[in-house]
């Protein structure tokens, strides 16, 4: 099998939906403050009442979740040849780097899945195999990464059946240089040829 290799590309920008949630959020708190001038309330009340919050909810909810993206980004990594997979990757909260070295013979299936991530670009691919299950998030190729996995499975798959088969109708070694020796010793008149039979029919028997 021709040796191939596709490396994911990891997203490095925010989604145009996370753009305009942060737009929606920045335009109602714009919103909120006017109105509550509108009645009266001095800037130290605005503070107070609305920019406080509104700063402690932006860090929360929105800059807490870039840097850990941010972070997940720069310790996600993706190859894959006809052979492996390999790379590094993280667990939900990324505190550290995780290595991936996996045979494509180990993977069992590969697929994409929708995930929170996804508002920060790119589709989140998952590894399955019966020891783990990994998620390479930010990926923008995912479905040409997908399919390239997918295929080399069933190649990997189609090859050990192939094996598989050969090994079932090809006599052992063994055997097969017992019965030449046999011949060998059956043309120097050694044994008669109803010995020969005899012994050779004994060898197939037990393989």
């Amino acid at each position: 099998m021709e040796e191939k290799e596709i490396k994911a590309k990891i997203s490095n920008k925010l989604s145009v939906w996370y753009r305009v949630y942060l737009g929606i959020f920045v335009s109602i708190a714009l919103c909120i403050t006017i109105i509550f001038s509108l009645f009266g309330l001095n800037i130290e009340e605005i503070m107070l009442v609305i920019i406080v919050p509104c700063v402690v909810f932006c860090m929360v909810f929105c800059g807490l979740p870039v840097l850990i993206a941010i972070r997940k980004r720069k310790l996600t990594k993706l190859a894959v040849s006809t052979k492996e997979a390999y790379g590094s990757y993280t667990a939900f909260i990324p505190i550290a780097m995780i290595s991936l070295k996996m045979p494509i013979n180990k993977i069992d299936n590969v697929s994409l899945v929708k995930s929170v991530f996804h508002i920060f670009g790119g589709k989140t691919i998952v590894i399955r195999s019966t020891s783990a299950k990994i998620k390479i998030p930010f990926v923008e190729n995912a479905d040409e990464v997908v399919a390239f996995i997918s295929e080399a499975i069933e190649q990997a798959k189609n090859k050990r059946e192939h094996n598989v088969a050969e090994q079932s109708i090809t006599p052992p070694t063994d055997v097969t240089d017992s019965i030449k020796k046999l011949a060998e010793l059956k043309d120097s008149g050694i044994i008669t040829e109803e010995e020969f039979n005899q012994k050779k029919s004994d060898l197939l028997n037990k393989m």
